[in-house]
């Protein structure tokens, strides 16, 4: 039963890091994909421009991904939005 305890918590540690969102590949990807040709700090701090809560956060950032033709996962996107909500917005998702 021990045995079944320590395989269980391992593969939750396991899948649960696997699937984490990751700022900092967000950020990468956000700068990879030239999204500051559009998007400079102010974007994300001006009143009428940014996102009011985390779902019209994760809708913006599909619906640039959509417009620019990113080749982004929706891992991916998960990450970017992580990734500007962490530096800009402070959400609770």
């Amino acid at each position: 039963m021990k045995l079944l305890n320590k395989i269980t918590a391992f593969l939750l540690i396991f899948f649960g890091a696997l699937f984490a969102k990751d700022a900092d590949h967000g950020e990468e990807l956000y700068n990879f994909s030239n999204c500051t040709s559009c998007h400079d700090p102010s974007h994300f701090t001006n009143e009428k421009r940014k996102a009011k809560n985390y779902k019209q956060l994760i809708q913006s950032v599909d619906a640039c991904r959509y417009s620019t033709n990113v080749d982004w996962f929706d891992e991916d996107r998960d990450d970017v939005v992580h990734y500007l909500n962490k530096e800009y917005y402070k959400f609770n998702p």
